[in-house]
């Protein structure tokens, strides 16, 4: 008589298990995004558990904007690791999680599927491998741009509301020479303030860029970020910043359109500027007479003989 035995964990054979790799994105670190994250690779993972013929074979975990999928390592992992054969199914919570333009999805979908590897989007419930697959993750693509669209303009407009009542933290965004106290404002870090006066005193001194950089590594003097090297940017920079003399000034550079590359702003948005706003580390009358300096140097050029002359274009400003 044949004996009958309980299967408590029945095998899985190769040929049909789907070596699933789950992928999980939020767009930030902030509190609640994390916990979403927690939440997505803790539901697809419980997912897979219950299915007989699915295996976690990895999983890909990613705070990053779903805009550029080149710039998420993660996405770019799971794309080798199908690649390589070592996931033949990816599972993932919605479009959206994979990425918001209709053009990187496609692309990466279609590579995927050319390794034989299918994505499944649960919450929209399709895979990459249904006949209608491509039109789909142009709908679902287009509602989450649209999506973005409309917050990208909320945000927009509060960040205008604060700036012209005076409430955005803009204003007192520290720089090198200050530190928020506990109240939110700004205070003078005096060694740093040093630094700022003396680079101001050089540069009115007729000491170019290049020199300031190398007096303050000579000294030995730590850059912002603490390393011993000076970018000219940081210096060219310091000498522009309008906090050193107390007059805040917000949306200097600004986002013409969702999506688009910030630039300087050249008058296309309103610029705010809270005048008294902090303690000045250099008076207004320096910070001018730094200004015109740097307007004269920049109608100067170096001719063929080495030697400094005035640009000769009508367009050039003459010194007073």
């Amino acid at each position: 008589m044949s004996k009958i035995v309980q299967v408590i964990n029945p095998p899985k054979w190769d040929f049909d298990t789907k070596k699933v790799g789950i992928y999980c994105r939020v767009s930030s670190n902030a509190s609640g995004q994390l916990h979403s994250l927690a939440d997505q690779a803790s539901g697809l993972t419980q997912y897979v558990y219950r299915q007989p013929l699915m295996v976690v074979a990895d999983i890909f975990i990613e705070v990053a904007s779903g805009s550029n999928v080149i710039k998420r390592p993660e996405f770019q992992r799971m794309l080798q690791s199908a690649q390589n054969g070592k996931i033949n199914y990816v599972l993932t919570k919605a479009v959206s999680r994979f990425g918001r333009s209709t053009e990187d999805v496609l692309i990466a979908t279609r590579a995927l599927k050319e390794c034989g590897v299918e994505v499944c989007f649960q919450d929209n419930e399709f895979s990459s491998f249904a006949p209608e697959a491509e039109e789909l993750i142009a709908l679902y693509c287009s509602v989450a741009e649209g999506e973005n669209k409309s917050h990208s303009a909320d945000v927009r407009w509060g960040l205008k509301r604060h700036a012209q009542n005076g409430t955005s933290k803009m204003y007192n965004k520290p720089c090198y020479g200050y530190r928020q106290n506990d109240d939110g404002n700004l205070e003078i870090v005096e060694d740093e303030a040093v630094i700022v006066r003396r680079v101001f005193a050089m540069y009115l001194s007729g000491m170019s860029i290049i020199k300031i950089k190398a007096a303050l590594e000579a000294d030995h003097v730590p850059s912002p970020t603490g390393k011993g090297q000076w970018s000219k940017h940081t210096l060219e920079f310091m000498l522009t910043n309008t906090k050193y003399y107390g007059t805040a000034i917000i949306f200097k550079t600004h986002t013409p359109e969702y999506r688009a590359k910030r630039k300087v702003n050249d008058g296309t948005v309103e610029r705010y500027a809270a005048e008294g706003n902090n303690e000045a580390i250099i008076p207004e009358e320096t910070f001018n007479k730094a200004q015109e300096e740097r307007s004269h140097r920049s109608n100067m050029e170096i001719g063929e003989d080495g030697v400094k002359h005035r640009k000769s274009t009508k367009y050039s400003a003459r010194r007073q």
